[in-house]
């Protein structure tokens, strides 16, 4: 075995009979490390260059040395051997830091999704979260309140990953989070331009209203990883009427002056979705809910879990 480690160190006492202070030892001991490939050299030019006190430890450990070479020149071996291991730490630590990042591809996928996980739950804290803002040509009222705040972090997250991890990302982000839209214009936007929001997606809530109401239920259908759906309504709900009752209303105006849940824009489109696990209606406004629109609620409610979380149909022909 070569002089020069700390574990010969050791066996002569050298630290004892030296004075060698704590700092230094550390160094010495993590020089052994990277000899054996525990540590690499980034990581113990790190300990050096984040302490002062370890670099003037080295220092000090030199003078030491030319002191004990004076006094006992039969030590001229062991003091030239701490030498020369203090003057390679020095080297390795004063050697430009890799610019690199660290091959995170190189890992297993699962590994990645755990770092990833880890990455999600760190930054974005709440379980549901908001679409990003767009600027959207519709009226739709903005009733629910904003609960969520979007940080820096959350912003810029996406943005550091690059494209490859990009979309590891946004697999295990819509797995994880519930996405909120203030309305059916603002889904069927986002469904549009985001392609890995319609690829991964699997718990949305919205506010159902808006004139884009059908075409936006029936942009769900291609979403392969739906499993749930949470639909606020209110009196805004009501507001845009599907082609047929439109139709049915000019001839009728008597039957229609009351509408009703089942004439609103965007119901039959609700109705052909399948697949689903979970489905729920709740009031956008509970102050105003009553007896009759609780009633139009827990009916709704009721329908759209008896189909909606029926098999697909490509489920029920593999079935057979």
């Amino acid at each position: 075995m070569s002089s020069k480690s700390w574990y010969m160190l050791k066996i002569k006492s050298v630290p004892t009979r030296y004075g060698l202070s704590r700092n230094i030892q550390t160094l010495l001991q993590a020089l052994d490390k990277f000899y054996t490939g525990s540590i690499d050299a980034t990581e113990l030019g790190r300990l050096v260059r984040l302490s002062p006190k370890r670099r003037s430890a080295i220092a000090d450990t030199f003078s030491k040395c030319a002191d004990m070479m004076k006094k006992e020149p039969e030590e001229l071996k062991t003091c030239i051997d701490i030498i020369e291991m203090c003057t390679e730490i020095l080297v390795i630590a004063d050697r430009p830091v890799p610019t690199q990042g660290f091959p995170l591809m190189r890992l297993p996928v699962e590994i990645r999704d755990a770092i990833m996980d880890l990455m999600i739950d760190n930054v974005f804290r709440a379980k549901g979260i908001k679409a990003a803002t767009k600027r959207i040509a519709c009226n739709c009222p903005k009733i629910e309140r904003d609960f969520f705040l979007q940080t820096p972090q959350m912003k810029a997250l996406p943005s550091l990953l690059g494209p490859t991890l990009n979309r590891e990302f946004f697999r295990i982000f819509f797995r994880k989070k519930s996405v909120r839209f203030r309305c059916c214009c603002e889904m069927l936007d986002h469904l549009k331009h985001n392609e890995h929001l319609i690829r991964h997606v699997r718990q949305i809530k919205v506010h159902w209203c808006g004139p884009e109401s059908a075409v936006a239920f029936e942009k769900l259908s291609e979403c392969p990883k739906l499993e749930g759906l949470a639909l606020s309504i209110s009196k805004s709900t009501l507001a845009h009427l599907s082609e047929r009752t439109d139709l049915m209303k000019s001839y009728f105006p008597l039957i229609y002056r009351n509408i009703r849940i089942t004439d609103v824009l965007g119901l039959d489109e609700l109705l052909g979705l399948r697949g689903l696990q979970e489905v729920s209606v709740q009031h956008a406004q509970t102050k105003n809910a009553n007896l009759t629109v609780e009633m139009d609620r827990a009916n709704l409610a009721e329908l759209l879990s008896t189909l909606l979380k029926q098999p697909k149909e490509d489920d029920m022909s593999l079935g057979e």
